[in-house]
Formats: C-alpha cells, sequence, structure tokens
C-alpha cells in the first residue's frame, strides 16, 4: 500500500522542558522504525521555519496561516495524493509490530485507541477520499468520523507524553 507518513514534530514541548522530537531517540528513532515498515514517503511536520534544520529527509514548516493540529492535519492530508499515517513525535514506544497491527486493523482507516481505551487521533491512518467536517475545533472532531481500532497487546504503543509525570508511568519501557 502506498501511504505518506508525517510525523508531528512543529512543538517546543514545554510541559516536558525538552523538545519531544529529540527525545528517546526522537524523530530519527520514529523514521527508522517506519523505514524498516518500508515506508517509501516519512514527510516530517516540523513547525515553525527556524525548526526545520533540526531534522533530515522531507520537512515541511507549518505554512503561515496555521491555527492549530487540527488545521495542520487537514492541511497536510490535502498536499498529498494517497492515504496517510499520522504520529506524533512523542510516540516513544512505538514499534514496528504495532506500525504493522494498525495499518493490519485499518485498512480503511481508523484512530487506534491507547490501553485506557482512548481515542489517539494524532496516530490516524485516514484513507483516500476522506472528507473532514466543516468547523472542526480539534484533531478529535475532524477525525470523528474514523472508527475507533482496538490495538490489544499494542495499545501501549499508541501512548503519547505531554509532560515529565506522563513519562514516570513507563519509566521501565522507555529505558
Amino acid at each position: 500500500m502506498t501511504l505518506t507518513v508525517f510525523i508531528l514534530a512543529g512543538g517546543g514541548s514545554l510541559r516536558m522542558s525538552k523538545d519531544k522530537g529529540l527525545m528517546f531517540g526522537g524523530v530519527n528513532r520514529l523514521r527508522g522504525l517506519l523505514e524498516a515498515c518500508g515506508f517509501q514517503r516519512i514527510v516530517i511536520l516540523c513547525g515553525g521555519e527556524d525548526r526545520a534544520a533540526m531534522f533530515h529527509g522531507e520537512v515541511w514548516p507549518d505554512p503561515p496561516a496555521i491555527e492549530g493540529v487540527h488545521h495542520l492535519v487537514k492541511w497536510a492530508y490535502s498536499q498529498v495524493s494517497t492515504p496517510c499515517l499520522f504520529l506524533p513525535c512523542d510516540a516513544f514506544l512505538m514499534d514496528v509490530p504495532a506500525i504493522q497491527s494498525l495499518l493490519e486493523k485499518s485498512k480503511e482507516g481508523g484512530v487506534p485507541l491507547d490501553e485506557t481505551g482512548r481515542r489517539q487521533p494524532l496516530f490516524a491512518h485516514i484513507p483516500g477520499g476522506f472528507e473532514f467536517p466543516r468547523g472542526a475545533t480539534s484533531v478529535g472532531h475532524l477525525l470523528q468520523a474514523l472508527p475507533s481500532i482496538e490495538m490489544g497487546a499494542f495499545a501501549s504503543a499508541f501512548t503519547n507524553f505531554n509532560s515529565v509525570e506522563d513519562l514516570h508511568g513507563h519509566r521501565q519501557k522507555l529505558l
């Protein structure tokens, strides 16, 4: 399947006090996992122009009118002619089998559930021809029409980390 993968790496990670795009191997580790899965087009959405030099490969700064990650997801999707997979740069627990499982379970697209059963739209697989709702105010709302995907044994890979406290519960997995 031809797919464009977007890694979301645009934030300064103020609550984490470090740039999440560089933590635990960051974007480079995710790129390696995606390449191991056979993906050929991996695009880093880096945020501002000033962040573009932090990453290598195909790196896109956000266009000027973007006002939130939901606008960024919609814009990025509109720039390609393939289905898309999105991964946040703080997918610190992601591995090749989890990516493969998501794609196998979401052939028509979907949003994975994490280990608490919450939808994680920043890990969405968006199929070709997807119609976004008008007036969406969040990524969750933007992708609400996509089915939830139960990830079973891989659910913890779909955890994202917003603060240092979030790291503590997964310390063993991160070492």
